[in-house]
Parts: C-alpha cells; sequence; structure tokens
C-alpha cells in the first residue's frame, strides 16, 4: 500500500470514529501532490487522535458495516469451469458447466450451472462479463439464495468501484431493494480472469424486486395490477435499429428484440417501457395483463403532463411513489450516470400500489467517466433533462421536496460518506488491483467512454474522488437557490 493511501485511509478512519461529516467531504484529494503534503504533514497528529481513541478495534467497530478497513490480503475465489472447457463466446447461448465459490476463511459451495456472455458495450471488451444460472438456488457469500447472479467485469472502470459506490448510496438512501454484490477473484477453466464483481440479477423475487409474480390466469381485479418489472432501454426503440449494423438484433431497418419482448413506447419523448417480469408477455394469453399496464403507464403520462399534475389526488402522485422518484434522481444525477433514465432504468408496479423507481443498475460509466453526452463534467445537469423529470421539477411541490431530501442526506453525512467510502474502498481493493492490472491494461479506454488515460490505478481513483467532490458542491449549490 502507498504512504499517501495509508494516511488517506487513516484520516477517514478517524473522521468516522468521531462521527465527522458536516457539509463537505471530510478527505481532501484536490491532486496528488497537494493532498500527500496535506496528509503527511497531519500525520502526527492523526497518529495521537487514534491512540487516544481508545483502541483501534473501537475506532472499527464505530464504522458503518458497509465500510472497507484496511487491505484485503485475499478475495473469495469462485471458479467456473464449462464442459469440455468450452469458451463463453455467446450472449445467447447458455454453456453448461459447474463452480465453485470458496469463501476467504470459510466453507465452499459448489454445483451445476449454466454460464454465458452478458451486457452492451461491455461484451466488446477483452475481460468479459457474465451470466450465471446456477441449477440449485444457492447462498453465495452470504448473499439470499437464487439461481440467478451476474460477474460484472468493470473493465471500462478503472477503479474497478462505481458499481460499487452506487450500490452503497443506494442502501443508505433506504431504497426498497438495492442488488447486493461481492468481489472476488475469477478463474474460468483453470485460467485467472481478474477481480470481478459477483452480484444479483435484478427479478422478481421475495429477497429481491418483492411484488407478486403474475401468473396467466391473474386476470381478476384483484391481481391484475401487480406485479409488473419494467425497464426502460433505448435499444428498443424502434428508431434505434434505422441505418444500425452493428447491432446482432437489427436486420434490415427492423429491430427484432421487439418480436420477443414487449414494450411500451412513450408519448412524451422517454424511451420504451419494456416489460421484464412477465417475461412472455407479449403472447396473447397474456392479452389482459398487457392491456392493464400499457394503460397505467399511458395514464401516468397523461396524468404527468395534463393540465392537473400538480394535483396530488389527480395529478402524477396518482401513479408515481414520489419518494422512490426521487431518491432515483438523486443517484442518477449525483453521480451522473450516462445511462439514468434511458438505459437499464428498472421500475416496478406493485399490485394495488403505484409505479415505483428502481432498483439501480449499471454506473460503470459514471462518476466521470463518460466521455460523451458531456457526463465526464461535474457540472451541469443530467437526466432531470429527460422527459419526465423535467416535467416533475416545474411543479414546486417536487422541487422542494428534492431539495429537503438532499439536505437531509447531507446534514446526515451521507454525501460525504461517498467520499470517504470511494478511498477506503480503494485501499481495501489495492493488492487485488495490482494483480488484476497485471493481466489487463489499465490504459485500455475507448475514444467515446474517457479521457486521457492516467496511467496509474491510484490517479484514477483521485481522479474519480475529485469530479463526485465537485459534483457534490456543484449540486449543493443548484439545489439549495
Amino acid at each position: 500500500m502507498s504512504v499517501k493511501r495509508f494516511f488517506l485511509v487513516i484520516a477517514v478512519l478517524v473522521l468516522q470514529a468521531c462521527g465527522g461529516s458536516g457539509g463537505g467531504s471530510s478527505v481532501s484529494v484536490a491532486s496528488s501532490e497537494s493532498s500527500a503534503v496535506a496528509i503527511s504533514s497531519s500525520s502526527s497528529s492523526l497518529a495521537s487522535s487514534i491512540s487516544s481513541s481508545s483502541s483501534k478495534s473501537s475506532v472499527a467497530t464505530s464504522l458503518p458495516a458497509d465500510f472497507p478497513v484496511g487491505t484485503t490480503d485475499a478475495l473469495p475465489v469462485l471458479n467456473l469451469k464449462t464442459d469440455g472447457s468450452a469458451p463463453i463466446l455467446s450472449k445467447e447461448d447458455y454453456l453448461k458447466g459447474s463452480f465453485t465459490l470458496a469463501d476467504v476463511g470459510g466453507a465452499a459451495v459448489e454445483g451445476t450451472l449454466e454460464v454465458r456472455g452478458r451486457g452492451n458495450s461491455t461484451w466488446g471488451w477483452v475481460k468479459k462479463p457474465f451470466r450465471l444460472k446456477l441449477t440449485n438456488s444457492t447462498s453465495l457469500l452470504g448473499m439470499p439464495k437464487g439461481k440467478n447472479w451476474v460477474l460484472l467485469a468493470n473493465y471500462a472502470d478503472k477503479t474497478l468501484m462505481r458499481n460499487d459506490i452506487a450500490f452503497m448510496f443506494s442502501r443508505n438512501l433506504g431504497m426498497e431493494y438495492t442488488p447486493r454484490s461481492k468481489y472476488v477473484e475469477l478463474t474460468l477453466n483453470g485460467v485467472y480472469q481478474g477481480v470481478y464483481q459477483l452480484v444479483e440479477h435484478i427479478r422478481v423475487d421475495p429477497n429481491r424486486v418483492n411484488i407478486p409474480e403474475l401468473k396467466v390466469g391473474d386476470t381478476a381485479a384483484d391481481k391484475i395490477s401487480g406485479g409488473y418489472l419494467l425497464e426502460v432501454d433505448f435499444r428498443h426503440s424502434k428508431a434505434w435499429c434505422l441505418g444500425n449494423t452493428w447491432e446482432s438484433f437489427c436486420v434490415n431497418n427492423e429491430n427484432t428484440l421487439l418480436k420477443t419482448d414487449y414494450c411500451i413506447e412513450s408519448n412524451h419523448g422517454m424511451q420504451p417501457f419494456c416489460v421484464d417480469t412477465p417475461e412472455t408477455l407479449i403472447d396473447n394469453a397474456w392479452a389482459a395483463q398487457r392491456d392493464y399496464i400499457t394503460n397505467y403507464i399511458n395514464d401516468t403520462e397523461a396524468a404527468l403532463f395534463g393540465a392537473n399534475f400538480k394535483d396530488v389526488n389527480t395529478g402524477y402522485n396518482a401513479y408515481l411513489d414520489v419518494g422512490s422518484v426521487i431518491d432515483y434522481f438523486l443517484v442518477n444525477e449525483l453521480l451522473r450516470n450516462v445511462d439514468g433514465a434511458v438505459s437499464s432504468f428498472y421500475m416496478y408496479k406493485k399490485r394495488n400500489g403505484k409505479l415505483f423507481f428502481g432498483p439501480i443498475w449499471d454506473f460503470d460509466l459514471a462518476m466521470g467517466n463518460a466521455g460523451y453526452d458531456d457526463a465526464n463534467n461535474p457540472v451541469g445537469w443530467h437526466i432531470r433533462q429527460k422527459p419526465w423529470f423535467d416535467r416533475l421539477f416545474q411543479d414546486p411541490a417536487f422541487k422542494a421536496q428534492v431539495k429537503a431530501r438532499w439536505n437531509t442526506l447531507k446534514s446526515e453525512g451521507k454525501l460525504d460518506y461517498i467520499v470517504q467510502y470511494a478511498q477506503a474502498r480503494a485501499t481495501w481493493l489495492d493488492a487485488q488491483q495490482q494483480k488484476n492490472y497485471q493481466l489487463w491494461s489499465i490504459n485500455d479506454f475507448a475514444d467515446w467512454i474517457k479521457h486521457t488515460p492516467l496511467g496509474t490505478y491510484d490517479l484514477e481513483v483521485q481522479a474519480l474522488i475529485n469530479w463526485q467532490k465537485a459534483r457534490i458542491a456543484w449540486l449543493d449549490t443548484e439545489l439549495n437557490k
């Protein structure tokens, strides 16, 4: 571990132990040189503070449960084996295989599975993400049991932790469901593949998106209203395939995804609302449920864009769970997620309930990591400009609720915690990222993803933290006008 990062994490530990938060970030990382000078000059007082705070264990126990401490010497090891050691070449076709997952200092689990590739642009990178379907529902690394899991490669994110930070912030906001995840070391057919993030696949399940799972016969009034899991996705737009020859699902300008996935076109400029669950809603047997959710989305838009949209009884409040909308907005706007509100934008409709926003997903290009749509700029609105959010902010009551929520999070130290957590996670990953980047390049970026490569893990982490601090400051000013 570098001396600089050692003192940074010690600073975080002391600040957390003392409950320090305030309005600005408690950890200053303005630049590599200034940070080193500032932290080195205060190292004596920091050491004194630690020794006066009773003991190392008392400091650690005062930290939030999800706070990374120290540098991990080892990660859980996930071994995947495909039958016949066949290479994983497809995002559509599963291969049969087996797995073993050994926790650090804990018991191992094993079983059989099917595995395929996954992702959109991420599948084009040399370090591949994967989708796992276990034969038997299994608890992995303390996460609730399930059959469906995702392995995120995080190759475009050279800090390896943007998704992790977003999940952490979502949990701290208290969103109803945030995918759980754990870092693992992956080997595929006996070959080391680097550091991956093992994540719960978003799906309807009592331990995930906890809504009723509709059956084809659920057409009565007391059942047909839920549950539905939807995803807003620009790739399901009819226009996406016009002149598009690089997507396999675009055939002669036709979007073939629409032959198997049921999507609802927006009447007000949003990307299509596609039904994830029930998966076969496009089939004729589901006509009643299909009509119900289509009408609900259309009615929601009519209320939101109607003349009386501010009315708490007949406007958007009658259709949207506003608290979840605000939290979704803050996560995606604060981290400036380039995919926010246009892709991997999940929402779910409860039975006899409203439309909830979430869970969050896909933040590897957030926090200054995307080089398009001005998303690498910490200044300026992003998803607030999308049609639904633009309309919501035309209601002074909604705007006031966003401001109040922001200031509550600030007073609770949850905005500062993003920066503190990021630095601590980088320290925690230090030995493992070194091993990962012995295999993969830390300088491999597409022009559309990021600025000129910075060359080291430390500099990538510092860039993330500096960007996020600037973003917090800008939003604080704007939301409090």
